[in-house]
């Protein structure tokens, strides 16, 4: 399939075929697609490009401030997983990595190694670093391992299909961090940014909390968002030791400043709008929602889903933050 066209909730195919998006572009899409604040946002840019980490556009300087926490940016999800896990690595001198079944946290190696799917780290194995110790998603793992420097995980699961721990889940890894010394690392890229009906899923529990696909409003832009202070283990020198060439690309912080300032009055429109996916059996919070189902038949039918599940038996809908409720009943009854 290959899009023509998008807007809002909808997109268009090469033949012309309408389909309704509850993918929201793998959740990046969060204020629909072709937003036009975005994109308004972007071609007001005076600079398309800068230079990274040497020399920032004006609008990055802004992003960082409206950020709220250090950050260190990136371009893609896997690069603000990759930055959290060296910066325990560098903050602790501990090289272990306590992650989670079912987790998916990118493919690059370091990131792909704390990824709980065999079939992404297999072909792989010999090249990815350790040691990572996995743990059942939801349940104590007890006290850490003498190595971990770290605890990483996602609020609630994507990939393995919109997994909602128990309560208290969160705060118990904050406790076991804070006996081990290790640090707490929230994976936020697919269910922050309101998809969940809170800003942050995770609060304030986590020393890193890593924020992608929504914040640059469909331009590639990551963040690695500091407990203050922390960010001071990546003073190594006169050089960044970890940067892109267009790591605070103008045009990417341009549209995270609409999401930033979009999406908070949409989170009561989240919870609301969830409940529909939960009376018609879609299990999860918010805007993240999985159930039995084929992608497939799902896209002849009229609608975009992705397929998720650790056996790929679930169909997931993040749909843009702004769908409406016409368009969740449109969807559903196709599905039906």
């Amino acid at each position: 399939m290959i899009w023509a066209g998008a807007e809002g909730c909808r997109v268009r195919d090469e033949d012309g075929r309408e389909y309704l998006d509850l993918s929201g572009g793998f959740g990046v899409a969060a204020l629909g697609h072709s937003n036009p604040k975005i994109r308004a946002a972007i071609a007001a840019q005076p600079v398309m490009h800068a230079l990274g980490d040497l020399a920032e556009a004006e609008v990055t300087v802004r992003l960082r401030e409206r950020l709220g926490r250090p950050a260190k940016l990136g371009v893609t999800g896997e690069d603000a997983v990759e930055i959290a896990l060296r910066t325990a690595l560098l903050a602790t001198g501990k090289a272990g990595i306590v992650a989670f079944e079912g987790a998916y946290h990118g493919t690059g190696l370091l990131a792909l190694a704390a990824t709980g799917f065999e079939r992404f780290r297999e072909p792989f194995a010999a090249w990815l670093p350790g040691p990572v110790h996995r743990f059942p998603y939801g349940e104590d793992p007890g006290p850490l391992p003498g190595d971990a420097g770290c605890v990483i995980v996602e609020p609630v699961q994507g990939r393995a299909g919109a997994r909602v721990p128990p309560d208290g889940f969160l705060a118990r890894l904050r406790e076991r961090c804070d006996e081990a010394g290790a640090l707490l690392l929230a994976d936020e890229i697919y269910c922050g940014l309101g998809r969940t009906g809170a800003l942050w899923r995770s609060g304030e529990l986590a020393d890193v909390l890593c924020t992608g696909k929504a914040l640059g409003g469909g331009l590639p832009l990551s963040a690695a968002l500091f407990r203050p202070g922390l960010e001071r283990v990546w003073e190594l020198g006169p050089e960044d030791v970890y940067t892109h060439t267009h790591t605070g690309n103008p045009l990417a912080c341009a549209a995270a400043l609409v999401v930033l300032d979009e999406v908070p009055s949409l989170l009561e429109r989240v919870t609301a709008a969830g409940e529909r996916f939960k009376a018609a059996g879609w299990h999860g919070v918010g805007l993240m929602r999985a159930r039995p189902g084929d992608a497939d038949e799902a896209l002849r039918r009229g609608v975009i889903v992705i397929p998720a599940g650790e056996d790929g038996s679930l169909i997931s809908a993040t749909p843009p933050l702004t769908i409406s409720d016409a368009e969740i009943d449109e969807a559903l009854r196709r599905l039906s």
